[in-house]
């Protein structure tokens, strides 16, 4: 089976011009061959170990794909959802590099867009070892100038029509959104995405308000324009303009929901239960089950990047929640209620 380590977070000052001390994972697994004989996996996450529903999703669809196999595995996680400056993402891309040269692996999956800006992109012109695998990205892989005979992937691409037309199941008279979201690589590619897409509705705007204050100020300037309220990814939000810590993203959606009651629809993978009313969000375990799927066909089957084509995931999650639904006056259909995935009550 895979043996795989994580390497415990450390909490001290950085001296200056050092490279960061990043999360690093390491879990210890039982291996049936000696380590020097083991093919080595490295995994890099653009995020921290414990963001639940999305990195612990991913984690455990990489495992799942991985089980059985006879391979050694490392994760690494750069920790940029938190520390959001690009000085860090940098150091972050540098240390990844670093653990590329100690560790040899002959594989790397690489997670989320940030995994792929600040570290996987600079081996697009390199010659295999290692090959690399990609995950969760929501960008064109072109940006990054993948793929190539020795990089493929596989792209996340959010469930906007699907989740707009489960709104206007919901609540048919919507025909003008307001599209949220934060300010990062992730979210500047899902506004170029939508921007693509023969939408069921009318976007009033695409906004990106980098502090609590602003986005109570689009909404105010919104809410009487439009019949609801689209929320992509809020999580690097910050205080204000001085405190530069992220406004947890249910402070964010029950903020909506008290002063700005309108209905809201959300694709990311935390949607209903930070209070959005409803959405279908990709399944961030088979993202990182399909990744997996691919890194494992190379190491164990001796299979090539090259013969993998990068496309998404079809499944998507419905989430639903009810105690939203209840606050904005909103009858949810029970049929509706059994087919979902998540259902908060």
């Amino acid at each position: 089976m895979p043996r795989s380590e994580q390497r415990p977070h450390e909490h001290r000052r950085r001296p200056p011009l050092c490279i960061p001390v990043v999360l690093a994972a390491w879990i210890a697994l039982v291996a049936t061959a000696a380590a020097g004989d083991t093919p080595r996996l490295l995994v890099v996450h653009s995020y921290h170990q414990d963001q639940q529903e999305h990195v612990v999703e991913m984690t455990r669809g990489i495992t799942e794909a991985l089980a059985g196999a006879d391979c050694e595995i490392r994760f690494f996680h750069m920790d940029t959802k938190r520390q959001t400056t690009t000085q860090w993402k940098r150091d972050a891309g540098d240390r990844a590099r670093q653990l590329v040269d100690e560790y040899q692996p002959q594989v790397v999956i690489t997670m989320d867009d940030n995994a792929q800006e600040y570290f996987a992109r600079d081996y697009a012109r390199a010659t295999p070892p290692p090959y690399f695998v990609f995950g969760g990205v929501n960008a064109d892989p072109q940006q990054y100038g993948f793929p190539t005979a020795h990089i493929t992937g596989v792209i996340e691409r959010p469930n906007v029509s699907e989740s707009l037309h489960l709104l206007q199941k919901i609540k048919p008279g919507v025909k003008t959104v307001l599209m949220l979201a934060d300010k990062s690589e992730t979210t500047d590619a899902f506004i170029s995405y939508c921007q693509t897409l023969n939408l069921p509705v009318t976007v009033k705007a695409y906004e990106q308000p980098l502090t609590f204050d602003a986005l109570l100020t689009t909404l105010s300037r919104y809410h009487d324009q439009v019949d609801a309220i689209v929320l992509y990814v809020v999580r690097a939000i910050a205080r204000s303009p001085t405190d530069p810590t992220k406004v947890p993203e249910r402070e964010i959606i029950s903020t909506i929901n008290d002063r700005f009651p309108l209905p809201t629809v959300g694709f990311f993978d935390t949607a209903a239960e930070a209070g959005v009313l409803c959405g279908i969000s990709v399944s961030m375990r088979e993202q990182g089950f399909a990744t997996g799927m691919i890194a494992r066909a190379i190491l164990v089957d001796g299979r090539k990047p090259s013969d993998f084509a990068v496309k998404p995931t079809d499944k998507g999650r419905i989430q639903l929640n009810l105690r939203t639904a209840e606050h904005l006056g909103i009858h949810l259909p029970y049929t509706l209620i059994q087919r979902a995935d998540v259902v908060i009550r």
